[in-house]
């Protein structure tokens, strides 16, 4: 039987605009440090360590090389995985259940060194996709019009979540963003893509995440506060546009289903405590409502009219701001789990979720294809 894995010290930095100067490892690095000193540990005691991010947004080719070794890993073992910084908590988790080794770091960063429109549009057909603007952002917004197509779903149910979102983000000192915005505003904001609006999409932001795992019989000597990882998922769909129905994220749903399924979860609105959200732009968060079945098909809408993701709701959303506050590319869905750690400890000063227990962490790359085709969930649970 898997050994149970738990989550024991968690540091980030402060998320902010690109700055020229900035090295990328640096944010790995400081984030680590942030971590290791929360858990009370040091670098010696960690046996590996797993880096996450995309050579191509960091402007170097094999850029672990730097990563790995800011994170603590001269002389060690190490890795890297080309995705999220959640896909490199999942292998981090494995690594532990497995018996490989029993404490690990996971950090992740966000960084670009060029136009991500740009670099976004080199996972594309070079003959057919690339020459019409295929990017991140274009085949998101293609899939965000599907949706609204399919479901009626209008310009103003998106710029609410924007709003909801901005909101907590101003409660959250790590946050990139920090200013609240109207729903006049986000409606009245130039257009990116139809249906996206400037608002409706994330920033390009600037910082370090770093989490450290430890397997069950090391946990109570490290911390007296751990997160369990009780439940945890993946699951990828094509990469190719015309190959899926755009107006739904069935990788996300498949990796939901199964970490409910490990975690015990029947019912996740009424089980849950508070969720983390990884939206690339406002329709996906609406999407992913349903995806992780919180609301039927279409109907993810009325969580938020019924204002049940909002803080004081009955499933808060985003308490961070979520992606539209801060996005790091590729650590956006690792710092949603920082962030679901900090609630279940009750160390989200300033947009604290009650009470919380039971938390949900999603991520997905969207930089490593179109549409969202790789999804993460993990279920942490305060112990």
């Amino acid at each position: 039987m898997a050994r149970r894995v738990a989550i024991v010290g968690v540091g980030q930095t402060l998320h902010e605009e690109f700055k020229d100067q900035c090295i990328y490892w640096e944010n790995d690095y400081e984030a680590t440090k942030l971590a290791l000193e929360d858990a009370a540990l040091d670098k010696g005691q960690i046996d590996t360590v797993i880096a996450s991010g995309w050579d191509a947004v960091d402007g170097r080719t094999i850029s672990d090389m730097h990563t790995c070794m800011a994170i603590g890993g001269y002389l060690k073992d190490s890795s890297h995985v080309g995705e999220d910084g959640i896909m490199a908590l999942a292998y981090a988790y494995l690594r532990i259940a497995s018996g490989q080794f029993d404490t690990v770091v996971v950090a992740g960063h966000g960084h670009r060194e060029a136009s991500l429109d740009r670099v976004s549009s080199v996972v594309f057909d070079p003959l057919f996709a690339r020459p019409v603007g295929a990017n991140h952002i274009t085949t998101l917004a293609m899939q965000a019009n599907a949706y609204a197509q399919r479901y009626g779903v209008g310009q103003e149910a998106a710029a609410k979540v924007v709003v909801k979102n901005r909101a907590n983000g101003a409660r959250n000192p790590y946050a990139h963003l920090q200013t609240p915005v109207t729903l006049e505003e986000v409606q009245g904001s130039g257009w990116v893509a139809y249906p996206l609006h400037a608002l409706d999409c994330p920033p390009e932001s600037v910082g370090g995440v770093a989490l450290i795992l430890a397997a069950e019989e090391n946990v109570k000597r490290i911390t007296s506060k751990p997160v369990w990882i009780k439940g945890i998922s993946w699951a990828i769909e094509s990469y190719y546009l015309g190959a899926k129905d755009l107006s739904q994220m069935p990788s996300l749903a498949a990796a939901a289903q199964r970490a409910y399924r490990m975690a015990g979860i029947v019912r996740p609105l009424e089980e849950l405590d508070v969720a983390e959200i990884h939206e690339p732009t406002s329709f996906h968060e609406l999407m992913a409502y349903e995806a992780l079945g919180l609301a039927e098909a279409g109907q993810g809408n009325r969580l938020v009219e019924e204002g049940l993701t909002e803080r004081e709701g009955k499933l808060p959303v985003n308490l961070s701001g979520g992606c539209l506050s801060t996005n790091l590319l590729g650590a956006s869905g690792l710092a949603r789990a920082a962030e679901a750690v900090l609630q279940l400890r009750g160390e989200a000063h300033g947009r604290q979720a009650a009470g919380a227990k039971l938390a949900l962490a999603h991520g997905f790359s969207a930089l490593s294809g179109a549409a969202a085709p790789t999804n993460c969930v993990v279920i942490l649970e305060r112990g």
